[in-house]
């Protein structure tokens, strides 16, 4: 116990020096301390790898993204998932502090490395940089749709599960800010997503959809949902309907101007003269 306090402070000064006294020390040593703060994620105390990837973000600031950002991109290719997932989220910590300038034209480049751990980090990455840095996600959501269609379409579920969570924060983080156009695109290929079996692919397509109903509103994912509504397959209609089901959850209200015109009959009336009136 007493050495992961140790540790703990240890990583949290060094984070405060580069914070506030990063002309004291070279590059040289700077770079020497990244290499070294790389061992601690592997520790089993969580407050002890956060305080490591927060230090990345600093240093990242004192001596300039690049070198940190080839150590942390060359660390996605190791066997352990948990060093993965921390330098993942360093990446995005050092996106959010020098900017996603800086880190995504080098991840969007690591990406055509054709190995799965590498471009699941990267997508990893990307989901947590755009979670971090909210609605600057406007300036960057036309250059990585491309890269989003690629992981969309890809044979491997973990790809289209981490697209999807991309997806999510991305849309929430553009909601409001007139990029409905790669929105709509993105959502075409995440909506096939929804008959998939496995349960985190399945989780991570709901999230996306609920992104979309942040950014593009829900009349347009109704529209979606519509098709399959009352298709032949069971399979499709019992997912469209958990769909509908969200969505009539979340904005009822908001649905009641997409359902569709019916004639009245009889003593059945479907008209909505108070909504007609209002349009």
């Amino acid at each position: 116990m007493l050495f992961f306090l140790l540790l703990l402070f240890s990583n949290i000064q060094v984070g405060r020096i580069a914070d506030r006294g990063a002309e004291f020390v070279s590059a040289k040593e700077w770079m020497r301390i990244c290499f070294e703060l790389l061992e601690m994620l592997k520790a089993n105390k969580k407050s002890v790898r956060r305080a490591s990837t927060s230090t990345f973000g600093y240093i990242a600031k004192a001596i300039g993204p690049q070198d940190v950002l080839h150590t942390l991109l060359n660390n996605l290719k190791v066997q352990d998932r948990q060093m993965r997932v921390c330098t993942t989220v360093a990446i995005a910590i050092v996106a959010e502090t020098c900017g996603p300038f800086t880190v995504l034209p080098a991840l969007m480049n690591e990406y055509s490395v054709p190995e799965l751990n590498i471009q699941n980090g990267v997508l990893k990455a990307m989901s947590f940089m755009f979670e971090y840095i909210g609605d600057m996600a406007k300036d960057y959501i036309y250059a990585v749709t491309p890269l989003l269609e690629d992981a969309l379409m890809d044979r491997d579920p973990v790809h289209r599960q981490t697209a999807c969570a991309t997806v999510k924060h991305l849309s929430l983080g553009v909601a409001g800010l007139g990029c409905e156009d790669a929105l709509l695109h993105l959502l075409n290929y995440v909506w096939p997503n929804m008959l998939e079996e496995s349960p985190h692919v399945v989780q991570a397509f709901f999230d996306a959809v609920g992104g979309m109903m942040v950014a593009l509103g829900p009349i347009i994912v109704l529209q979606y949902a519509l098709q399959g509504l009352f298709h032949p397959a069971r399979k499709v209609r019992e997912s469209t309907w958990k769909v509908f089901n969200t969505l009539y959850i979340f904005a009822a209200d908001a649905l009641v101007m997409g359902y569709p015109q019916m004639e009245d009959e009889g003593e059945n009336t479907y008209s909505r003269s108070t909504l007609h009136m209002f349009i």
